[in-house]
């Protein structure tokens, strides 16, 4: 469905529901006392009555929340959920018009539909009232200060703690999507230049798991039994951990400066060997 068509439906929809909507006769003081009491009852006819009459003052809040990306009729609905909840929790013994009481629970509706549909992650509502005090003591201190305030300088002005208002200014990031291009001279996307550490690479880990085999093989071929013991387990070819001179003297029965010399003369033999290793690892 096109952009047009669908405004077009939204517009035509949002016009019968007005009409219908006022068609619903208002409440006198006198019946509006009557239905709360009932409604607090429990009466459904009475909770029916009260919700319907007060669908105008939905409408009314509702079309100032109205913007580009969000539909009108879906603002009105979330009011309406804010309507039902009033009439769920009014207490009479408050001595106020159900209208003045119902205006608080359609608005923050409205206000925790609004914020979740324009961010593409949404926060909880408390997280969304402190960035919302963020962005204006932010703002107050720009001005103040004539430069941009310090996270620190924020949360003094909001009265919060600096670790509150550290965590929801990360979490407010807008997300970069990875099909966004790098660079406007380069045809080149976040997602094929930036690599998740945390997943394996086939490819990395078949040249990782070659190179240590042809190693190997350039090892038993070159050195002798006692050189390549010492030379793979000093690298980490053996073990996860690099072995001491001590300890592998001691798993070898002999002293640590032993297990030295024999490294020693063991990397000498690699090293009149490099060229001919280096085609093996990286042939």
């Amino acid at each position: 469905m096109s952009k047009v068509s669908f405004e077009m439906q939204t517009d035509s929809a949002y016009k019968a529901y007005i009409e219908q909507v006022k068609k619903i006769p208002l409440l006198s003081p006198e019946e509006e006392q009557g239905l709360t009491g009932r409604a607090a009852e429990g009466n459904q006819s009475a909770i029916k009555r009260l919700i319907e009459a007060n669908l105008r003052l939905v409408i009314k809040i509702g079309q100032k929340y109205v913007s580009n990306d969000i539909s009108l009729m879906d603002i009105i609905q979330e009011g309406n959920v804010g309507l039902m909840h009033a009439v769920e929790k009014f207490d009479l013994s408050k001595n106020v018009r159900f209208a003045t009481y119902a205006v608080l629970w359609i608005k923050q509706s409205i206000a925790r539909f609004v914020v979740s549909k324009r961010r593409a992650i949404r926060l909880p509502f408390k997280k969304e009232e402190l960035l919302r005090k963020i962005y204006i003591a932010e703002h107050i201190l720009h001005q103040k200060l004539g430069r941009a305030p310090k996270v620190e300088e924020i949360a003094s002005e909001t009265g919060y703690s600096l670790c509150d208002v550290e965590l929801v200014m990360n979490i407010s990031s807008n997300p970069l999507s990875l099909e966004a291009e790098f660079s406007e001279n380069e045809n080149c996307s976040f997602a094929e230049i930036c690599e998740d550490s945390r997943q394996c690479n086939p490819e990395r880990e078949f040249i990782m798991h070659s190179s240590r085999n042809e190693t190997r093989r350039f090892l038993k071929r070159y050195l002798n039994f006692r050189e390549r013991n010492v030379i793979l387990h000093r690298f980490r070819f053996v073990e996860s951990d690099v072995y001491t001179f001590k300890k592998l003297g001691d798993v070898m029965g002999i002293s640590a400066e032993a297990v030295r010399q024999i490294e020693k003369r063991a990397l000498n033999k690699i090293r009149t060997k490099s060229d001919e290793l280096l085609s093996c690892v990286y042939a």
